[in-house]
């Protein structure tokens, strides 16, 4: 893999994204060299590595990026809603057996296959994002590269670009598209339910401090030009005050609530249940429980899969008249 990264690096403007060795542990890293930092699995997780990829368009710059399936989901969302340039991407999802927080202690971690499925085989001990991960398998974008049994890795070509990416491993495609699925290590997560309700909601919500860490680090939240960086709905000044006037004391900061809301319907198609505004949060306030929550029943109500591929349309972009006649009220 290293051989064909850096085969493909040799042209001027092309660039890798994975993940990479240093002194602070495994971290993102983006290569124009130096490959021998690099690695396919990372232990924790701090941020979603698609959004270092948004609104990057220049030509001719090529990236093979190479990152967990939730980080290559959310890259083909991206892709989907005119944020990334499908022609300057290459994305490869790897099998993921879990990570634990980056605020957690993080020392003696395994960066390899085998210690990360050793270590990951107590659920409690990954991010609680992670353990209700419905699919942490290497099966998106153009390649994955999975895990057998033994500890092997198999590179599996899922479209053109990816049997690219792989003829210039020097692999024969028609072998390692062949894997047989009784060969993969099997990754499995507890199935956790999102039971939550308003009263909770509002309990969960009491400590925001409308920082609006969890908006600037997912993935998926991209609009230029925010609604609540106007007055419209987090009024301010001379806006707040005569609000307050109007309707009497007021709670501080004004807005959490609804912020939240509009987040989660803004992002619910497209959510990839990464947890990213969750570990970005200063509160610690469990957020993954409802935008995963929510965006997993109204995904399945269009049975779409967020990221599962390039060429399935985002059902708010899309009308059918009868889309929803099987769904419940």
């Amino acid at each position: 893999m290293r051989d064909a990264l850096d085969a493909f690096l040799g042209d001027e403007r092309h660039l890798v994204l994975g993940f990479g060795r240093g002194p602070g542990g495994v971290r993102h890293r983006v290569f124009k060299g130096g490959l021998d930092r690099f690695s396919l699995f990372n232990p924790v997780f701090d941020v979603n590595g698609a959004i270092y990829l948004r609104r990057i368009f220049s030509e001719g710059a090529k990236i093979v990026v190479v990152l967990r399936p939730c980080e290559i989901r959310a890259c083909v969302e991206l892709v989907k809603l005119h944020q990334m340039e499908r022609e300057d991407i290459i994305a490869v999802s790897v099998d993921c057996f879990g990570a634990v927080s980056s605020k957690e202690n993080l020392e003696d971690l395994p960066a390899e296959a085998d210690g990360l499925r050793n270590f990951f085989k107590d659920h409690d001990a990954m991010r609680w994002a992670c353990r209700v991960c419905r699919e942490p398998r290497g099966v998106f974008g153009d390649a994955g590269i999975r895990v057998d049994k033994g500890g092997g890795l198999h590179f599996v070509a899922y479209t053109g670009k990816g049997e690219g990416l792989l003829s210039s491993l020097g692999a024969d495609v028609e072998l390692d598209s062949a894997v047989s699925p009784e060969m993969l290590i099997g990754i499995s997560r507890p199935g956790d339910r999102f039971d939550t309700d308003m009263e909770t909601f509002s309990k969960d919500l009491a400590k925001c401090l409308m920082c609006k860490n969890c908006r600037d680090m997912c993935p998926v939240c991209y609009c230029v030009d925010c609604v609540f960086n106007g007055d419209e709905y987090l009024p301010k000044g001379d806006a707040l005050l005569n609000k307050i006037f109007r309707t009497g004391s007021a709670n501080m900061p004004q807005g959490k609530e609804l912020f939240h809301l509009i987040r989660m319907y803004h992002v619910s198609q497209t959510c990839v249940g990464c947890g990213a505004c969750e570990e970005a949060c200063p509160q610690g306030i469990s957020l993954t429980k409802y935008f995963k929550g929510v965006s997993e029943r109204l995904q399945a109500m269009f049975s779409y899969v967020a990221g599962e591929r390039f060429d399935a349309e985002i059902p708010y972009l899309t009308f059918l008249e009868d889309e929803l006649r099987h769904t419940e009220d």
